[in-house]
């Protein structure tokens, strides 16, 4: 048996997201505050700087395991240093489910979703990396898979940027052997009848770059509400889109579930809910064809594999959202889970300054539309020292 000894949290000026994170601030893309004039022009006028939280566990024997999440606010080490590590020090590394269930309950008062289950599910991937760079085994076996040999990707960019560039974008992803491609939508409910149309040619452009095999999703980010998205629907039938994701803001499950009655196009979901209460509500209310857990926010492995089993018992497909290697061991174990998100670098765009040195330290790349990975220990993969300040 192996007791935690240390827990350390440091901060990157990095987001989690990579590229995408950076190129998203600049484009004109609908977000849930494009309801204030003020904040309409890019994402960029009201997000958080791109930083995200490292956690380390090590334990008495020397291991040491690395979690991670999203941190633009730097409130994670708060939460851990003045709270959570109590719970985690001198601890058994192989009591998972224990120290979930501690970490929760001890931080109900100001948690159950955001930054308190952030933080939880950053020291929950740590644990799960230091059991297995103990045991010699990958994530992906201490979950109980493999259960498939790889896993596709679909292409996760199109950004509205030019019908020109982006039909030169999205049938380069074809030529790279991807099956499945995402854009993102440029307009809302502010920009009316001309944005609706907009929306829809950006849609029909890559239809019509693609071809009819290839499945194509379109992001709304949240920026939308309940009548404009029945209407936006009613324009989109007709390009057979495998889903339409977020819409809403997720806590307006009354709009997913009504939206669902109105159209044929599947709605998807999930990336900003946390927790097996948090989709067990989603489910129960029959909000969402797909649901979109991130691992590194709703709760790290331990919960995402109950939420994984109450979506299949549902009927509900599973892809995880956004890239990385907590995702591909989740899939790669998970039956249910048919692909994962991965974000090209769009043939139009300079890879910026800032991403010259890669967050993770032997993160492998899809190779014509699937990854697979190498049987190492843990995650497989450690965090760049050169990212930090």
């Amino acid at each position: 048996m192996s007791t935690i000894k240390r827990v350390t949290v440091r901060h990157a000026p990095r987001s989690i997201w990579g590229h995408l994170a950076e190129r998203e601030k600049t484009l004109p893309l609908v977000t849930p505050l494009d309801v204030y004039p003020e904040y309409q022009d890019t994402r960029g006028s009201w997000f958080w700087d791109s930083r995200m939280a490292v956690v380390e566990i090590e334990t008495d024997d020397g291991v040491v395991g690395q979690g991670w999440c999203e941190d633009g606010v730097g409130a994670i080490s708060l939460v851990i240093d003045n709270h959570l590590s109590r719970l985690v020090l001198g601890s058994e590394a192989s009591d998972v489910e224990g120290l979930w269930d501690r970490m929760y309950r001890a931080s109900l008062p100001y948690g159950r979703k955001g930054i308190a289950l952030q933080a939880i599910s950053a020291i929950d991937i740590a644990l799960w990396d230091n059991l297995g760079r103990a045991a010699g085994k990958p994530v992906y076996e201490l979950l109980g898979g493999p259960v498939h040999p790889s896993i596709p990707v679909y292409a996760s960019a199109l950004h509205p940027v030019g019908h020109d560039k982006v039909a030169q974008e999205a049938r380069a992803y074809v030529a790279e052997g991807y099956e499945g491609m995402k854009m993102r939508f440029p307009f809302g409910p502010g920009d009316g009848v001309r944005g609706m149309a907009e929306n829809e040619a950006h849609v029909a452009n890559v239809r019509d770059a693609v071809g009819p095999d290839i499945e194509i999703m379109a992001d709304a980010y949240m920026g939308w509400n309940f009548n404009y998205a029945k209407k936006m629907c009613n324009r989109l039938e007709k390009y057979n889109m495998a889903w339409i994701e977020e819409p809403f803001v997720p806590d307006d499950l009354n709009s997913y579930a009504k939206l669902r009655q109105e159209t044929s196009i599947p709605i998807s979901g999930g990336e900003h809910e946390y927790t097996k209460y948090g989709f067990l509500n989603i489910i129960e209310k029959e909000a969402m064809d797909i649901i979109q857990p991130d691992l590194r926010r709703c709760g790290g492995f331990t919960e995402g594999r109950k939420i994984s089993a109450l979506a299949q018992a549902a009927g509900i497909s599973v892809i995880p959202h956004a890239y990385g290697m907590t995702h591909i061991h989740f899939a790669l174990a998970d039956a249910a889970i048919p692909m994962i998100e991965y974000f090209p670098l769009p043939a139009w765009a300079d890879l910026p300054d800032s991403e010259m040195e890669p967050i993770f330290i032997g993160e492998p790349k899809p190779s014509n539309g699937r990854i697979a990975i190498d049987p190492l220990p843990g995650l497989g993969v450690t965090v760049n020292e050169a990212i930090f300040d």
